[in-house]
């Protein structure tokens, strides 16, 4: 068994047809129809079910794919180690990371790492964070750079930079306009028309109950740049990470509040499969980021 032809085989299952993952490979398709069909006689079993215009993996052959992509990871995790330790970090580091996750990423450090080691190169996935743990679980990224809360079963995280939630609202939501450091307290929170991120609700939820107070949300939405676009439309008041908030506020009418609630924090955390093997470029650039700017 080559791993050419376990890249191959890949390279159909992912592409979901012959032709496809032909044009992907820059092969013809007749020697990639030869590969898959000497692939099923070595293993003695049908890999793929032909059909008119796609293929789909039998039993055995979502088998064989999960383990294929394990040994073509395993290898080029070799070949770049090897190559790491003939001349410096090279090879391709394959990273996700969520848009708001840039001054942790990119720092002199980083600058630093990039410049040691000129042979390195970057396929960046972007997302969000359910997105990026997804391409994580399945093998298409080394390295994920996160917004917690997340569940971190099966991986590696290291916690990079710590920010806490804030209130953004326009003034007639309260009264006030401008940019104000004075805190703003959950009892006040809870009587106004509140709009968050999903993925912050149980963080919220555990809070206002400490503080005995009920959460009432007018609405909950799937990004907090949508939770911004609420508050900015005047119709409620945004609970966002403090960072963004400050970013999207400049040059309108929003009021930012800090608030009185140290529980409410999110970290960016950097995390990676725990049973999966990782790239010495990959890990290379997780020990540079972890030791420049984790907490």
């Amino acid at each position: 068994m080559e791993l050419r032809g376990l890249a191959y085989f890949v390279a159909i299952v992912e592409e979901g047809s012959i032709s496809a993952a032909a044009k992907q490979l820059h092969i013809s398709q007749p020697p990639l129809s030869a590969q898959l069909r000497h692939l099923e006689d070595e293993m003695g079993v049908t890999l793929i079910e032909r059909g008119a215009r796609h293929v789909t993996p039998t039993a055995a052959g979502r088998a064989l794919y999960e383990r294929a992509k394990r040994l073509l990871l395993l290898a080029d995790a070799a070949r770049q180690e090897v190559s790491q330790i003939a001349g410096g970090v090279r090879g391709v580091v394959r990273l996700g990371t969520i848009s708001s996750c840039g001054p942790a990423l990119l720092t002199p450090a980083f600058a630093t790492f990039c410049a040691q080691h000129p042979a390195l190169r970057f396929e960046v996935r972007e997302g969000n964070t359910y997105q990026l743990l997804d391409l994580l679980r399945a093998g298409a990224i080394e390295l994920a750079v996160l917004r917690t809360p997340f569940t971190d079963e099966g991986l590696t995280c290291h916690s990079l930079t710590s920010e806490p939630l804030c209130a953004v609202g326009l003034p007639g939501l309260w009264g006030k306009g401008g940019f104000s450091d004075e805190t703003i307290t959950l009892r006040a929170l809870a009587g106004l028309p509140l709009v968050y991120y999903r993925r912050f609700e149980l963080l919220l939820l555990g809070e206002f109950r400490r503080a005995g107070l009920p959460l009432e949300p007018f609405c909950v939405v799937d990004d907090a740049r949508t939770a911004l676009g609420w508050a900015a439309a005047g119709v409620a008041v945004a609970l966002v990470p403090q960072r963004a908030a400050a970013e999207f506020c400049q040059g309108t009418a929003l009021v930012l509040h800090p608030l009185d609630a140290a529980g409410l924090l999110t970290r960016i955390t950097v995390a990676s499969r725990r049973s999966a093997p990782q790239s010495a470029a990959a890990k290379a650039l997780a020990a540079v980021l972890c030791g420049s700017t984790c907490q």
